[in-house]
């Protein structure tokens, strides 16, 4: 080692100064000096290592030497403030590249025009500049790979490979492009495709080791923004690379897959320190930092290291709204909450309201870390009315966790939230989960519901989300198959039939079988009773049901048609055709046209007049709704909205006053229903109704 890095490397100054300028005066060795300066510098002696650049700057600008210029370019990588380097740099770049019609437009543009600039960044920015040079290589987003034929002080021309001769001005070219090396991956995909495929097909860990080197969007991740820039017009899609280069980067040491990017680790920072950064990573989401500790976790460590338990203080003093996010990264780092020092940290990250307790859980990535927070937000003292609104707030899976939590530590609570959601069966999925809770639950069955239990499955069934049903019917097809098959037995067949129509509709309910079981009992009854005549309703036969009175009253408007209206129809005709050319006569044929119009409407009504039977009071009565029948319907979950509606047949009816006719879609849903049964009225599919009562008509 020479004596000026000795003195350096000592921390004796004094000596280094000396043999400073002795050095000035004899042979200098340029690559000791920038030795001792990053030395001094290092050891916060800038003011020092200013003073002796500013010392050799003067000495040997008088001497213009040819290595002069190299010393000043690798200065400009270690200091940010020196005016004197400043100034020699600009005028040593300007002797060198006195052809180069963009200099003072980079110089300008990088800073190193500017007094008292940061030297340092602006000299990358300036070496970053001056890579757009005649022959060199960059990458533009819509035309992809190109190369420079021509620059000037304004314009420059470039071959992509898609647009030849290609001129943009010097400011959107520096906008809109980035440089490439010559060996860069893209260039060779342009220039030698076959070549850029068999490396990324037979050495994928080479491929990503020189991707990671490239001019990239952020240095030090890929991601598959990247990747087009590369892989236009290869063998390989963007996709297919993508999932490539992700399952290499888990072989490839170095590398950290984050799901959306690929990470570069730098191999000098140990492993809790690489946790610790992204944990203090600032503007960056809470969520975004649990995802790269998992991956982290994940590529590098089979079991988790020790001392991650110390970065629990780090996320405590993370100043972050995600709280949830927050929760699952102490609970990552305490080896999924088993670590002591956990029961420190959670209780500080609890939400104790149910908005923001669901909010929370709406972070959480993890389904084990969820049901934890969730066994926490029940068990901690929390206000009782918080915690039935979460129960009422969560999915699924989470309520059915969060039941059995609380069958054993609170079970009063869910009780009391049970009740609640068995008087509301118009909450269609709640309703069943609840029956589905207790008729797995044993004993609680039969003793909670009553004996309609079955029925309630089935009669809400069909309104609930496509999970629910799933589970029902798993429910149902398993451990109460025997309640089931005795369910249906007890049935008549109209209301199987019902079953089988509303079951054929859902995907799930014919998947699962239900819909083949209702379909086989049918089957079974209809087997056993061949020969046997099915009965059937009066109102299935051809005839129509109308009152006396209505019957009546179209008689007498057929013989008013017979009597009166067609007699002055053929008047009209005959006053038409006497007024001349019946070609031209529009009277004449507008009273032809009535004339037919009578005749069709007094044919049409004879027939239907043959139809017309009056209502059979001896078939009328009041265990089912048929014409006839005034039914009182009321919504369904505990509401006081009733309706009131006459069943009647066509004549009858007067939609305005609640006299629905039998055929039409209101009348035919409600045809057939008994006391108790449950309807949703066409056009209404958001409510139910319940057959409240029924009462005979007095038609006769």
């Amino acid at each position: 080692m020479s004596k000026i890095l000795d003195a350096a490397s000592a921390c004796d100054y004094d000596a280094l100064t000396d043999l400073w300028i002795e050095t000035l005066d004899g042979d200098t060795s340029y690559d000791e000096m920038i030795a001792a300066f990053s030395i001094l510098l290092n050891n916060g002696e800038d003011d020092l290592a200013a003073e002796l650049l500013e010392l050799i700057i003067t000495e040997k600008e008088i001497d213009a030497e040819d290595i002069f210029s190299n010393f000043l370019f690798k200065a400009a990588e270690l200091f940010r403030r020196s005016e004197p380097l400043r100034k020699a740099l600009v005028e040593v770049l300007r002797d060198e590249n006195l052809m180069f019609q963009p200099l003072e437009q980079f110089l300008k543009l990088s800073g190193l025009k500017k007094e008292n600039t940061d030297v340092q960044s602006s000299w990358q920015v300036f070496k970053s500049l001056m890579k757009y040079r005649k022959d060199g290589y960059l990458y533009h987003g819509t035309f992809g790979v190109g190369q420079i034929t021509r620059m000037s002080r304004t314009h420059v021309t470039i071959d992509f490979k898609t647009a030849q001769n290609h001129d943009m001005k010097l400011n959107v070219t520096l906008e809109s492009t980035r440089p490439l090396a010559s060996n860069s991956l893209a260039v060779l995909s342009w220039r030698n495709l076959d070549e850029f495929s068999r490396l990324f097909r037979e050495s994928p860990s080479e491929f990503l080791e020189r991707l990671a080197a490239e001019p990239l969007e952020n240095p030090g991740e890929i991601c598959i923004q990247d990747l087009p820039a590369f892989f236009s017009g290869s063998e390989f899609t963007v996709g297919e690379a993508w999932k490539i280069l992700r399952k290499t980067s888990a072989s490839t040491e170095g590398f950290v897959d984050l799901g959306d990017r690929i990470a570069l680790m730098d191999e000098n920072v140990e492993f809790l320190e690489r946790v610790r950064k992204i944990i203090n990573r600032r503007k960056v989401p809470a969520r975004e930092k649990v995802k790269e500790v998992q991956a982290l976790l994940k590529s590098c460590c089979s079991t988790p290291p020790d001392g991650l338990t110390e970065l629990l203080n780090d996320v405590r003093s993370s100043a972050s709204p995600e709280t949830g996010s927050l929760f699952e990264l102490s609970w990552i780092l305490s080896n999924r909450g088993t670590s002591g020092n956990f029961t420190d940290i959670k209780h500080d990250l609890l939400e104790h309201t149910a908005a923001r307790g669901e909010r929370a859980l709406g972070e959480i990535r993890s389904a084990a870390c969820r049901k934890d927070y969730l066994e926490l937000f029940f068990s901690d003292q929390t206000e009782r009315v918080e915690k039935i609104r979460l129960l009422s707030g969560l999915r699924r899976p989470l309520w059915e966790h969060a039941a059995a939590f609380l069958e054993r530590s609170d079970p009063e609570l869910l009780s009391e939230c049970m009740g609640d959601y068995l008087s509301k069966p118009s909450k269609t999925d709640r309703f069943l989960w609840t029956l589905t809770f207790l008729a797995s639950r044993g004993d609680q069955w039969n003793e909670s519901l009553g004996d309609n239990q079955t029925g309630l499955f089935l009669d809400n069934l069909i309104f609930s989300s496509a999970d629910t049903q799933k589970k029902v019917i798993g429910l149902l097809m398993g451990t109460l198959r025997p309640k089931l098959d005795a369910y249906l037995s007890s049935l008549d067949t109209r209301k199987l039939s019902n079953y089988h129509d509303s079951f054929n509709t859902s995907a799930t309910a014919q998947n699962e079988g239900l819909c083949l079981l209702v379909l086989r009992e049918i089957s079974r009854r209809k087997s056993s009773s061949i020969g046997k005549p099915a009965k059937k309703h009066f109102w299935e036969s051809d005839a129509l049901f109308s009152s006396p009175e209505a019957i009546e009253q179209l008689e007498t408007d057929i013989l008013r048609l017979k009597q009166k209206e067609i007699p002055a129809a053929a008047e009209a005709i005959g006053v038409a055709a006497s007024h001349g050319d019946l070609s031209e006569n529009a009277e004449y044929t507008a009273a032809i046209e009535k004339r037919d119009l009578l005749l069709d409407k007094i044919n049409r009504w004879n027939k239907e007049l043959q139809r017309y039977r009056v209502y059979p009071q001896d078939e009328i009565n009041l265990d089912i709704v048929s014409p006839g029948i005034r039914v009182q319907i009321q919504e369904s979950g505990g509401a006081e909205t009733v309706q009131i509606i006459d069943i009647v047949g066509p004549l009858d009816a007067d939609p305005e006053n609640g006299r629905i006719n039998y055929l039409a879609p209101l009348g035919k849903v409600l045809l057939g229903k008994t006391l108790g049964d449950m309807v949703v009225l066409p056009g209404d599919n958001n409510r139910e109704w319940r057959i409240a009562s029924l009462e005979k008509l007095r038609l006769v």
